[in-house]
């Protein structure tokens, strides 16, 4: 993850920016947005997907387990911002490769929280 501070008429914002190979989250206080169809220039074998936080917030609940097999749309995690549950989901069908997140844990946008490899 990258941070980028943007000054504009004396105001300066901060930005959270993280390639990823289905595109480029942005996150900024309150906000994140994953921007698709940008070239990030970067080799990324597409074996690997990571779940990653969409904002800021604590996890609550943590329901993949390493090498487990997930079908699209199975429940990963639940993170709460902002008074708000966001339930985050598989992909794609896959293999839980890893898990990089506990519950009660305070993450940041774009942090990687589970990783998958997809099923052959």
């Amino acid at each position: 993850m990258s941070w980028v501070i943007i000054e504009r008429g004396g105001k300066r914002s901060r930005f959270a920016v993280v390639c990823t190979p289905r595109g480029v989250w942005v996150g900024w206080p309150g906000r994140g947005d994953l921007i698709s169809g940008v070239d990030n220039h970067t080799n990324i074998a597409h074996r690997h997907d990571d779940v990653r936080a969409p904002m800021t917030g604590r996890v609550i609940t943590v329901a993949a387990k390493g090498g487990a097999r997930v079908a699209k749309g199975d429940l990963l995690v639940v993170l709460e911002a902002m008074k708000m549950e966001y339930r985050l989901t598989a992909p794609h069908d896959g293999i839980v490769e890893a898990v990089h997140c506990a519950e009660g844990e305070l993450v940041d946008l774009g942090a990687s929280l589970v990783t998958l490899t997809q099923s052959k």
